[in-house]
């Protein structure tokens, strides 16, 4: 009878560990959920989050596009929503309702009314493996981009020094991080602009402007956060109105 407790314990954990298995998958319902805890839930301003199209883009990760309610006026406004890796890269409402002046989401200004994305490691892997570059693949670097990697190499080995104490390179990985992301969760960017930056130990933050190709700027707020090596490996910016 000394050998029943222990037995019956084992069994427990081994159901126990049984039953996590398919509890851990990701799949398109856990999606939606993700979502809806950044859109519907995004200041109390929108409700009732409906979709009309998932797509599996794989790897855990979904585009998603739907319908909610803005408590404001009452009426159905588009929004998209990005998740790589089972994380909510980005995600947007439309400012204009359903069936008023632009359904199309071209409108980069009109588009964008909320907005927000995460500068992570994992959305930038997949990104850069991706080329999000276009044409520019193929560009030959400029002498600030040679000079950049130079740093960013001398920095990763630990011979160019500390990498904190250098604001303007540090500043420089911000906002090519910041810009890939934006390419990525909103269209193709023209120009984006940093506008002040405060590193308080290894976070740098501030303001700036991002404008793109097909029309609008919106003003954003920024954070990248480095390690030791001068390396982001989290981060996120929110468009401000």
């Amino acid at each position: 009878m000394a050998t029943t407790r222990p037995v019956l314990i084992g069994l427990l954990i081994a159901s126990l560990l049984g039953t996590a298995s398919p509890a851990l998958a990701y799949n398109e319902s856990s999606a939606r959920r993700d979502c809806d805890d950044k859109i519907v839930h995004w200041g109390n301003e929108y409700s009732d989050a409906r979709y009309d199209d998932v797509q599996d883009t794989g790897w855990d990760s979904y585009d998603l596009n739907g319908r909610v309610r803005a408590n404001r006026d009452g009426k159905d406004h588009a929004f998209t929503c990005k998740v790589r890796y089972r994380e909510v890269v980005s995600w947007n409402v439309n400012q204009d309702a359903l069936g008023g002046k632009d359904d199309s989401h071209k409108k980069r200004d009109r588009a964008l009314a909320i907005g927000a994305g995460v500068v992570g490691l994992v959305a930038l892997a997949a990104m850069m493996s991706g080329n999000k570059n276009g044409d520019k693949a193929n560009e030959k670097p400029s002498d600030s981009e040679l000079a950049q990697n130079q740093k960013r190499e001398s920095y990763a080995t630990g011979t160019g020094g500390n990498p904190l104490s250098d604001t303007q390179y540090l500043r420089q990985e911000c906002s090519q991080v910041l810009q890939r992301h934006l390419d990525d969760d909103h269209g193709a960017v023209k120009s984006l602009s940093l506008f002040s930056t405060n590193l308080n130990g290894r976070n740098l933050t501030g303001d700036g402007q991002v404008i793109f190709v097909q029309g609008g700027s919106r003003n954003l707020t920024y954070s990248c956060n480095f390690d030791r090596t001068g390396r982001i490996y989290d981060g996120f910016y929110n468009y401000r109105r």
